[in-house]
């Protein structure tokens, strides 16, 4: 959570939105619903409440893994198996997206580097067969 998240955080908090700023928690960092209020609460009783790390602990820590492991489809799968039960494909994905997010934002070297595909290598060693095959025949 960047301090302008928390901030704005803060300032629903003071309003008296505690549902906008329990909804904007829970994109600052991906918490589900029941950590998000009771941080928000925490936060209402004592504005100096530390704000929750992007690093979670519980139901987020194994989906941050696959995230960091570049598994996005096995992760929101997760998401809905474990963290928020019964909830649609559409909001699971906005939610680890922006777990996802946030965790780039903070510790972009866990992530693994995606693997290139080798399109342009197979590309290239066709190339050189037909061009082997095509010297052949011009040869014969």
């Amino acid at each position: 959570m960047t301090p302008a998240q928390h901030q704005a955080i803060l300032v629903e908090v003071r309003g008296g939105n505690k549902i906008a700023a329990i909804k904007l928690c829970r994109e600052a960092t991906g918490m589900g619903l029941a950590e998000a209020k009771e941080w928000v609460e925490k936060l209402e009783a004592s504005p100096e409440a530390v704000p929750p790390a992007v690093e979670v602990a519980g139901a987020l820590a194994p989906i941050a893994e696959l995230l960091f492991k570049g598994e996005k489809i096995s992760a929101i799968k997760l998401y809905r198996e474990q963290v928020e039960p019964g909830s649609g494909l559409k909001e699971a994905k906005e939610a680890v997206e922006k777990l996802e997010a946030g965790l780039r934002a903070q510790h972009p070297e866990k992530f693994t580097a995606k693997a290139k595909s080798g399109c342009a290598a197979v590309l290239a060693i066709l190339a050189m067969l037909v061009i082997a095959l095509v010297s052949y025949r011009l040869l014969t």
